[in-house]
């Protein structure tokens, strides 16, 4: 019976230590081709130039542009702005016939990281992170 049972847990364990890998590499590729960045454009790499969201502050005045040619089939949908911790603190939407600009205003004094994205119809979601 105990020659079975040392069979059963070898095998669990052997099947265990080949399937962790797979599982932490699922984990670490979550966003993959769903959320893009300058340095990660995944399948969208050759347009990041145009959808990364440009982010200015000046004073309590976060300023976002997304570089962006506006068209009815293609447009900037929306910016938004999280502070630390997940703290969601605005969102601008446009129309195709907007400028993709948006102004945002930090709490005062505010330091710390933000998070900007920027969100194509057609080339999905973009994001920045700055410090300020």
């Amino acid at each position: 019976m105990q020659r079975r049972n040392l069979a059963k847990t070898a095998l669990l364990t052997a099947t265990a230590a080949a399937l962790l890998p797979v599982a932490a590499k699922a984990d670490m590729d979550a966003n993959e081709n769903v959320i893009f960045t300058a340095d990660d454009p995944g399948h969208w790499k050759g347009v990041e130039a145009l959808h990364v969201p440009v982010v200015t502050v000046s004073g309590s005045t976060l300023t976002v542009k997304t570089p962006h040619p506006m068209s009815e089939p293609h447009y900037i949908v929306s910016h938004s702005i999280v502070l630390a911790d997940g703290k969601f603190l605005d969102r601008k939407t446009f129309t195709y016939k907007d400028t993709p600009v948006s102004t945002h205003m930090l709490p005062a004094g505010y330091t710390g990281p933000v998070t900007v994205t920027s969100t194509c119809n057609l080339h999905d979601f973009w994001v920045k992170s700055i410090s300020v």
